[in-house]
């Protein structure tokens, strides 16, 4: 009987071995990974779609003229209410659309030279167009920051790119040399009320516009406390939005609140990553390797491959512009049964926006591949190997728009191991 149980079980732990064996083998995925270092949701959507710009005129053919309830008493709307413009389908509105609440404010001057900067613009709710008529709608409100009135007017609304990137680290206790530098000249509650001084994930304004900065910007705030001190880093903020005369920024880290008058420069990217008694940081992203790996990235063909593919994408999309259905039908098709098969994902970026943002946008719309061919083609994940470059490796020209949209692709190649 004993005999019979240790048998049993040294099949029972050999058959164990032998299946963990058989998954260890079967369970690869091989990546080459950008690192980022503190990377994180800098500009969200809120920021977006909630904060204010400060320009001469914007368009106001659309606007609240009504409540489309029963009780119209109602002064203050938001989320889920609806109510009624003065546009419609003749207007070439059409049902499903969506619009941008906002209000108008004062006009804002400079604090100095009194220049005219614009006039302000708040941005208070999103709205979808649920109802159409020849010269009217019924819109429903949605993703509101602040409560909706009639009077307040809309725009068409453009889905804007959040930034996701490294926070910047300035370690200098010294303002960077030759730096473009401007002003504070307006700060706000988020509420569209003035006030004196902003604080941490609020909003302020700068007399720095485009051409100088754009979104994603980072920028150094310090004070001059007296003639004899040094100046006093007071802050760190990122650009959310910028106009011809200025940019609408978001404070990140605030020593002291920003007041109007207060100092802001433009931080270099090699100053924001430089460290104490260093000239300069590591531009990011860093690439990792792994052991052995000596292909070259970015490659436009590689030798012996058995499938080649391009799917290109529009500016800063992640869905394909043409359906790709039979190209990664075929791809199943041909994976079937032959194991020694690894699909490869590359993929890329045109040179608009910001190298660190150009590369998230390019692993997404590899990732966004893989996803389909992993749920609708039922291709193991483990045989998909991914790849991504940004603007780093271009396939193409970058210096004409119709080059730029060539380099708006993910390349797939199926090749034997």
């Amino acid at each position: 009987m004993k005999k019979t149980m240790v048998v049993a079980v040294f099949v029972l732990l050999a058959a164990t071995q032998f299946l963990n064996g058989q998954v260890a083998q079967k369970i690869y995925n091989l990546q080459k990974a950008y690192v980022f270092l503190e990377e994180e949701l800098l500009v969200n959507d809120t920021d977006l779609n909630c904060s204010y710009f400060i320009r001469d005129k914007v368009p106001q053919d659309i606007r609240i003229v009504g409540n489309h309830t029963m009780d119209s008493q109602v002064e203050s709307f938001t989320n889920a209410d609806e109510l009624v413009i003065d546009s419609g389908a003749k207007d070439g509105l059409k049902e499903g659309d969506m619009l941008v609440i906002l209000s108008e404010g004062n006009v804002i001057h400079h604090p100095r030279n009194h220049d005219r900067l614009g006039r302000f613009f708040f941005k208070k709710s999103l709205a979808r167009i649920t109802c159409l008529y020849d010269k009217q709608a019924v819109i429903r409100l949605q993703n509101g920051c602040q409560p909706v009135h009639v009077g307040d007017f809309a725009l068409p609304y453009a889905p804007e790119a959040t930034v996701f990137a490294k926070r910047a680290d300035y370690k200098y206790c010294r303002i960077p040399d030759n730096a473009v530098s401007g002003q504070v000249v307006y700060t706000d509650l988020t509420m569209g009320i003035p006030s004196d001084m902003s604080g941490d994930q609020q909003y302020l304004t700068v007399d720095l516009g485009e051409g100088v900065v754009g979104k994603g910007s980072f920028l150094l705030f310090y004070r001059l406390v007296a003639s004899d001190l040094p100046p006093l880093i007071v802050g760190l903020g990122v650009v959310i939005h910028s106009e011809n005369t200025n940019s609408t920024v978001k404070v990140l880290d605030a020593g002291t609140d920003m007041r109007v008058g207060d100092r802001v420069l433009v931080l270099p990217r090699e100053a924001a990553a430089a460290k104490p008694g260093q000239p300069g940081g590591e531009e990011l992203p860093v690439v990792e390797s792994l052991p052995g790996a000596e292909e070259t990235a970015g490659e436009a063909t590689v030798a012996g491959a058995a499938l080649n593919y391009s799917i290109l994408f529009p500016f800063d999309g992640v869905t394909p512009l043409a359906d790709p259905s039979a190209d990664f039908a075929a791809i199943r098709d041909f994976v079937a049964g032959k194991s020694e098969y690894v699909v490869t994902l590359r993929g890329y970026a045109c040179s608009i926006g910001g190298e660190e943002y150009n590369l998230r946008l390019s692993s997404r719309r590899v990732e966004a591949i893989k996803g389909m061919l992993v749920s609708q083609y039922a291709i193991d994940p483990g045989r998909i190997e991914t790849f991504f470059y940004g603007e780093k490796e271009p396939q193409f020209d970058n210096s004409t728009e119709a080059e730029r949209r060539k380099n708006r692709l993910v390349k797939i190649e199926v090749n034997a191991q």
